[in-house]
């Protein structure tokens, strides 16, 4: 069964226009019905299922450029889909749509390349294997943070967690069949996987990202208005311009929580908006922000 998945199947267009209105649809409600933060609902906002289901689309194509127009449109057609299902249901209406469904078309341009050079792991050599590792490293990337998160709050993200690691020998057992390609893409990805462990439990007890809606007519923001953290060597941020929908947010990523996490807001004139900011341990003993 996996090997017919993984290969075996005939990609026509009727069949990956299908699959991809099934896959958006079944996002959407994925979505919409299952609670926020629960671990089987990241496939709504996150990467790791659709790795999986880009390269089954990938390898599923007899050629490179058929590989990358096939890809492109699945992901024209499924991601769309995710936002428009959840519209009539959300609060924020078609907002919502207008909000988060331009950082995934961005992405649904890259598999134009992405595709063409992923459909080289049907090579099945060293090319093959290193292509692949491309796609290992994100999921082991993905799955690390999972991981992490899960040991501070069990069961939370259990299920990611398993996806993404699980998805690793899957793909290099299903994709890759000779010996050194297999064990090729194995170094590689236990490589990626001590480093990714390395840099996630080595930083992540100090590092903190947070996202805060800003009071429309406290912080009239437009373009013209800049921020800055008050510790500029601790973090970064950065500003979003809202609409009549959606509220301007500023998004901060803080290295270091044990410094300043405070935020300047600086309007067209100079004055400056100074956010005061303390970072604080919720329920699980997790370091959160508060404004």
């Amino acid at each position: 069964m996996l090997k017919k998945i993984f290969g075996g199947i005939k990609m026509a267009w009727p069949l990956l226009i299908l699959f991809a209105v099934i896959s958006g649809l079944v996002t959407g409600l994925i979505a919409l019905i299952v609670p926020e933060g629960n671990s089987f609902r990241q496939i709504a906002v996150t990467f790791e299922a659709w790795i999986v289901l880009a390269i089954i689309v990938v390898v599923n194509c007899e050629r490179p450029l058929e590989a990358a127009c096939k890809t492109f449109a699945y992901f024209l057609i499924s991601q769309p889909l995710v936002y428009l299902v959840q519209v009539p249901f959300n609060s924020m209406g078609f907002g919502l749509f207008r909000y988060y469904y331009p950082y995934w078309f961005y992405w649904t341009i890259a598999t134009l390349p992405g595709a063409f050079i992923a459909w080289f792991i049907k090579r099945d050599d060293w090319i093959a294997a290193i292509i692949l590792s491309v796609a290992l490293a994100m999921l082991i990337f993905l799955g690390t943070g999972y991981l992490r998160d899960l040991i501070r709050r069990p069961p939370k993200y259990l299920v990611s967690t398993l996806f993404c690691f699980g998805a690793v020998p899957l793909l290099i057992l299903c994709i890759l069949h000779k010996r050194n390609p297999r064990l090729i893409a194995t170094g590689i990805a236990v490589l990626a996987l001590i480093a990714c462990l390395f840099v996630t439990f080595r930083s992540g007890a100090n590092h903190i990202n947070a996202r805060m809606a800003l009071d429309r007519e406290e912080y009239p923001v437009t373009s013209e208005w800049s921020v800055r953290l008050a510790d500029p060597d601790n973090g970064t941020v950065s500003l979003n311009i809202g609409d009549e929908i959606i509220s301007s947010s500023v998004s901060v990523s803080i290295t270091d929580t044990n410094k300043s996490a405070d935020i300047i807001l600086v309007d067209p004139e100079g004055k400056e908006y100074i956010l005061p900011a303390s970072i604080e341990t919720d329920g699980n003993g997790n370091p959160i922000l508060v404004y």
